[in-house]
């Protein structure tokens, strides 16, 4: 099945396959947003997702951070029966089931609120709300680290994300940890996801720096070796989000990754996404100057989201008006259901 990521919404793009959102996203020539959240952060608008809320201002695609698939949540949706019985006994050292308390002790607008936290809402819930693709970050740490294991970059891990209803899962490289076994963790993945979706690695700038200077952040072999390992595409720090980034040297990392037949996508990661639009609209055009793919607009702004007016004015200075004000107003049920 063919879809058109700037134009399609409900079911046909949500539950798209690896190739066909490979063959979207190039064929959408550089005009694919993605939004950023944080699952366990409450939305900054109550009674409605944060991914929801990301689309409707310009977002093509939505990532989430801290999905865990041992206890999934999509906070701003009520939560389950049976979210809030898992949630309440990881709390509990004698393994009792969550409840929910008498009105007479705690009141209803207080449950109400505290329960939007979405416990045991899954990434195939929030996509039939929004109608758009959604993935998850996993961690790349050792499987004996005191990570959750349900939050770590392993085939298990993400096999199971993908039946949650992700449509891709991102990697980032931490500085502490060696290329090989990066690309060991993106692999894995890669095993686990199949061809139900794509598997996104590389770097973001930690500690808003680099390490050995800029133009050592990444290398052509680093490029070549995660794409050897199974990665659709690379993802790569925006020009201007941290010192020494130029667009010259984030375009040359760009040529590499599309040399090797993969995506690139440029991210803002630093808590710029939380600065004023106009820093925005600079770092859009910059992005795309570099001949990225997608661009992603980092969580740091008001509780695990980017302003969203920040998100409107990015998504306008890389794919314009008519593209962006398609996607806030498209129904997530998409059009095909007129002809059921």
């Amino acid at each position: 099945m063919s879809i058109k990521i700037l134009e399609d919404t409900g079911p046909k793009v949500a539950n798209a396959s690896r190739k066909e959102l490979l063959d979207a996203i190039r064929a959408a020539g550089g005009r694919v947003i993605i939004g950023e959240t944080v699952t366990f952060k409450q939305p900054i608008i109550d009674g409605v997702s944060s991914v929801e809320l990301l689309k409707s201002w310009g977002a093509d695609m939505v990532t989430i951070n801290h999905y865990n698939v041992d206890l999934p949540m999509i906070p701003g949706l009520r939560s389950t029966e049976a979210g809030i019985e898992k949630f309440g006994s990881y709390w509990n050292v004698q393994n009792a089931k969550g409840c929910l308390p008498d009105v007479k002790l705690v009141e209803f607008y207080f449950q109400k609120q505290y329960l939007q936290y979405g416990f045991g809402r899954t990434i195939a819930e929030a996509k039939t709300l929004a109608g758009i693709p959604i993935g998850i970050t996993l961690e790349p740490v050792a499987e004996d680290s005191d990570y959750p294991v349900a939050r770590v970059a392993n085939t298990e891990s993400a096999r199971r994300a993908v039946e949650q209803g992700a449509n891709f899962i991102v990697i980032i490289q931490t500085p502490a940890m060696p290329e090989a076994e990066f690309a060991k963790s993106v692999a894995k993945v890669r095993e686990g996801v199949g061809e139900k979706g794509l598997v996104k690695a590389g770097k973001m700038p930690w500690g808003s720096t680099f390490i050995d200077g800029p133009e050592k952040f990444i290398t052509e072999g680093e490029i070549k070796l995660l794409a050897k390992s199974g990665a659709d595409a690379i993802i790569l720090p925006s020009p201007g989000t941290v010192p020494g980034l130029t667009v010259e040297l984030v375009r040359a990392w760009v040529n590499v990754v599309h040399s090797c037949g993969l995506l690139a996508e440029t991210t803002i990661g630093t808590s710029q996404e939380g600065a004023d639009a106009e820093v925005l609209r600079r770092f859009a055009i910059d992005s795309k100057m570099t001949g990225a793919d997608m661009f992603q607009i980092g969580d740091g702004g008001y509780s695990g989201t980017t302003l969203p007016e920040n998100l409107m004015a990015f998504a306008m200075s890389i794919k314009g008006r008519r593209h962006t004000l398609r996607r806030m107003a498209m129904s997530p049920l998409g059009y095909d259901f007129l002809h059921k």
